[in-house]
């Protein structure tokens, strides 16, 4: 799904389920209730409608049982959620259940992520990963099993060729779509691997583990390219990246971001401070030359020319709490920022004023966002166990799904932006 290889600050989301960080989202207004039908209680028991005022918003529906894990098809049309041991999918349209429910897994599920042409989905548990018709919900093929521990991470590559795995035993795989075989097992990290992800040209790949490392990889040969890269002391919070597959970018408990060569594995000019404090997500624009990152000690978001190495505007102020989650928009005018302070903001990169007021609407935290490809759908995921999806051009809200107290929303996958 493309959003692994341009959303590849992937790591800071997927680091953050071990870390608690938490992001919140938002909606305009705050809003009364609107009793709108209820299907049956064993579909959607906990299904409620805000109505925005003006007519501008909309939050429609709500699905229990939501644990953390949530994957949008590239076309933004169907999104899949994991409870009850079994990965369910919904129209974002209309807030129903698509088809019927996966069920047979093995153990928690920890990933789940759409083939860039929507047609396969999968799934990555405690024993492994299968691969399911997503129009079906049949599997496709037999379960790919060879790590030995749970697999974290998923993520196919843009030509639809292949499947790179990463787990808990401090290895990722690469695998054959075509016949289901194991290409390739990708060594050389002390930790446990917790991201792995593809370069927009699908050629390469990095995977961050708990060593405190990046590594880059050849996609064709499974070869390494140089050395480990030692990101900073601590986790790291955050990989991505380029648009045009050039650098490498990548951030963790220190204030810098460094860069590589993603062909060569060699640095790519000198690191950037991007403030005081850790810096919790960073992201590429597609459209500009621009460059987001968090700074986790005054709350701010830098943006910044990835020419020059320069910020383009004043640190962009206004969240109260640490920024864990960003994205831009196709055209890289538009970025999406979300904060322990319970809030989303919208933000103007060409003027780098805040677009609008914050958007309200989790009870709590938010682990982490997304945006559609075409720019018309922003996702969000919160620790109070709800997954909402946002019209942009509107600023509309069309769904919202809840899951049990219990439940933690932790990771959205989302058509990239």
């Amino acid at each position: 799904m493309t959003i692994n290889r341009t959303h590849t600050d992937t790591y800071s989301d997927r680091f953050r389920i071990r870390e608690s960080f938490a992001v919140a989202l938002a909606g305009l207004l705050t809003l009364p209730a609107v009793t709108i039908a209820q299907p049956s209680a064993a579909a959607l028991p906990a299904l409620v409608a805000h109505r925005f005022a003006g007519g501008d918003a909309r939050q429609a529906a709500a699905v229990p049982g939501v644990d953390g894990r949530v994957a949008m098809r590239p076309d933004g049309k169907v999104f899949a959620t994991v409870s009850d041991a079994a990965v369910r999918q919904w129209s974002t349209a209309t807030g129903r259940r698509v088809g019927s429910p996966i069920t047979g897994l093995t153990g928690k599920v920890h990933a789940i992520e759409f083939s860039e042409d929507g047609k396969l989905l999968a799934v990555a548990d405690d024993g492994g990963v299968a691969l399911w018709n997503a129009a079906t919900g049949q599997r496709s093929g037999s379960p790919l099993i060879s790590h030995a521990g749970p697999v974290r991470s998923v993520a196919f590559d843009s030509g639809g060729r292949l499947l790179a795995t990463a787990g808990d035993d401090g290895t990722a795989r690469l695998w054959d779509l075509a016949d289901r075989r194991l290409l390739h097992t990708l060594t050389g990290q002390a930790g446990a691997v917790r991201s792995v992800v593809f370069s927009q040209d699908g050629k390469r790949l990095a995977t961050a583990a708990t060593d405190s490392t990046v590594r880059l990889w050849q996609a064709d040969s499974g070869r390494p390219i140089g050395n480990a890269l030692i990101v900073s002391p601590g986790p790291v919070y955050a990989t991505s990246f380029s648009p045009d597959s050039k650098l490498l970018a990548a951030s963790g408990g220190g204030n810098a971001v460094r860069f590589w060569n993603s062909a060569t594995g060699e640095p790519a000019g000198e690191p950037i401070a991007a403030g005081p404090g850790p810096v919790y997500a960073l992201t590429f624009s597609r459209g500009t030359r621009l460059l987001a990152t968090s700074s986790g000690g005054d709350n701010t978001v830098r943006l910044w020319d990835t020419a020059t190495r320069r910020p383009v505007a004043a640190p962009l102020a206004g969240h109260t709490g640490p920024v864990r989650a960003m994205r831009f928009g196709p055209d890289g005018k538009l970025l999406t920022t979300g904060s322990d302070d319970g809030t989303v903001r919208l933000w103007d990169t060409v003027t780098g004023r805040a677009h609008g007021a914050p958007l309200v609407g989790h009870q709590g935290p938010v682990w982490a966002l997304r945006i559609s490809r075409n720019g018309t759908c922003l996702v969000t995921a919160g620790a109070d166990a709800k997954v909402r999806l946002w019209r942009l051009p509107r600023r509309k809200t069309v769904s919202s799904r809840h899951a049990p107290k219990a439940a933690r929303s932790r990771l959205i996958q989302c058509g990239a932006a």
